[in-house]
C-alpha cells in the first residue's frame, strides 16, 4: 500500500534512490537542469516520488519564502504562446475568472510565457513542486510531440486534441472546411485567405480544411490571393488589405486566420474604395467581441475562448479532485456569428451552431 502524502519525505525518496537529500530536493524543486544534475537522476528522483505518492504543501513553501498568509485551494498556471492575440487572452482568463464563480473554486493563477517550438524550456516548472495543475494554450506540432515523450507528474490540460493529456480543443480542419462551404453556398468561385508562416497546429489545420474545402468545391484560390507572412500583428493585416485592394481582379471573399490581422485589415478597408461585402467579403476565425462593434461588423467562425478557458479549468478541476490519471477529451463545437463582413445563405440569425466531427 502507498504511504500517506503526509509521512513521505525527501530523506525517504533519498534513500530508495540512493542520492544525497539536497540533490532529491533541487531536482523536486525544478532546478535539476539548472544545477546540471544528470538526466537520468533527475529521472529516477522523479520516478521514485510518484511511485511514493510524494505530495508537496505548494502553500507552505510559499509562506515559508514569502510570509504571505495562507491561502486554500490550488494554485493553476496557464502556459500561453506568446504569439497568440492579446485578446484571446483576455477571452480565456474571462472564461476562467467565470468558472471561479460560478463554481467556488478556490484558485490561483499564474502565467508563463512561451515561443513556438519551445515549450520545453518551461521543463522544470512542469512539476507538482510547482504548481498543482497546468493550462497550455497554443502548443505546436513541436511543442505537442515534445510533451508524448515526457513522463509528467502534474495534470495538465492542453488545447490540442492528445492521447496522453487531457485536452479541451476544436476541430480546426472542419472550422476551414465549413468556411468553404458558406462561400460555395453563397455562390462564390473565387476565394482568397489572409495567414502566417507559424507552425501552430491550429492554424495549419484551419489553412488545410480551407484550401481542401475550396478545392473540392471547385472554388479558384490563387497564389497571389493567399497572403502569409511571419507575423500575425494589426500592421501585418493592415498591409495584407492594402494588397488586395491595389488588385485589379480580386476574390469574391477572403478567409481571415487571426483576430489581429483581421483588425488591421479592416482599419484599412475602411478609408478604401473597396466596399465591404459588396466588393469583397470576409470571415475572420475567431469570436472576438470587438469585430462585432466595427463597421461594417465582421461575421465570425470559431469557438469563443471564453468558453475554452471555462470548460479547461472545469476539466481540471475534476481531474485534480478526483485523482484522475487516464486522459479526458472533450470537443467543443465550433459557431458562426454572422456580420455585415458576409451574409451567409439562411444566415439571418446572429449566431448559430456548427456542429465539428466527434
Amino acid at each position: 500500500m502507498a504511504k500517506t502524502t503526509a509521512r513521505i519525505q525527501i530523506r525517504q525518496i533519498a534513500e530508495r534512490v540512493g542520492l544525497s537529500q539536497s540533490t532529491v530536493s533541487i531536482v523536486l524543486n525544478g532546478r535539476g537542469d539548472e544545477m546540471r544534475i544528470s538526466k537520468e537522476s533527475q529521472r529516477r528522483i522523479r520516478e521514485a516520488a510518484k511511485e511514493m505518492n510524494y505530495q508537496p504543501n505548494i502553500y507552505a513553501r510559499r509562506l515559508r519564502r514569502a510570509g504571505a498568509e495562507k491561502q486554500a485551494g490550488q494554485i493553476v498556471c496557464v502556459f500561453w504562446n506568446e504569439t497568440s492575440a492579446e485578446d484571446a487572452m483576455i477571452q480565456y482568463f474571462k472564461g476562467l475568472s467565470r468558472a471561479v464563480e460560478k463554481n467556488g473554486y478556490g484558485v490561483e493563477f499564474m502565467v508563463k510565457l512561451f515561443k513556438t517550438g519551445r515549450l520545453s524550456e518551461l521543463r522544470d516548472s512542469m512539476t507538482l513542486l510547482k504548481y498543482n495543475g497546468i493550462l497550455i494554450v497554443g502548443a505546436s506540432q513541436t511543442d505537442l510531440d515534445y510533451l508524448a515523450q515526457e513522463d509528467l507528474d502534474i495534470p495538465i490540460v492542453v488545447n490540442r486534441p492528445s492521447d496522453k493529456y487531457t485536452s479541451v480543443y476544436m476541430d480546426a480542419y472542419e472550422v476551414g472546411a465549413e468556411c468553404a462551404r458558406m462561400f460555395s453556398k453563397k455562390g462564390f468561385r473565387t476565394a482568397g485567405m489572409m495567414s502566417a508562416q507559424l507552425p501552430t497546429v491550429g492554424m495549419g489545420l484551419r489553412e488545410l480544411g480551407f484550401l481542401n474545402g475550396c478545392r473540392s468545391l471547385g472554388i479558384d484560390v490563387r497564389e497571389e490571393w493567399v497572403m502569409r507572412g511571419e507575423n500575425t500583428d494589426m500592421q501585418t493585416g493592415y498591409e495584407y488589405a492594402s494588397r488586395f485592394c491595389a488588385m485589379e481582379e480580386r476574390p469574391a471573399g477572403v478567409f481571415i486566420m487571426q483576430e489581429s490581422l483581421t483588425l488591421g485589415a479592416m482599419m484599412y478597408f475602411k478609408g478604401s474604395k473597396v466596399r465591404i461585402p459588396e466588393d469583397l467579403a470576409l470571415v475572420s476565425f475567431g469570436l472576438t467581441p470587438i469585430l462585432k462593434h466595427m463597421t461594417p461588423s465582421v461575421t465570425m467562425i470559431g469557438v469563443s475562448m471564453a468558453d475554452t478557458g471555462e470548460t479547461a479549468i472545469d476539466i481540471l478541476m475534476t481531474v485534480i479532485k478526483n485523482n484522475i490519471k487516464m486522459p479526458i477529451s472533450k470537443l467543443l463545437p465550433f459557431k458562426c456569428e454572422c456580420g455585415d463582413s458576409f451574409r451567409p445563405d439562411g444566415g439571418e440569425e446572429t449566431a448559430w451552431p456548427v456542429q465539428g466531427k466527434e
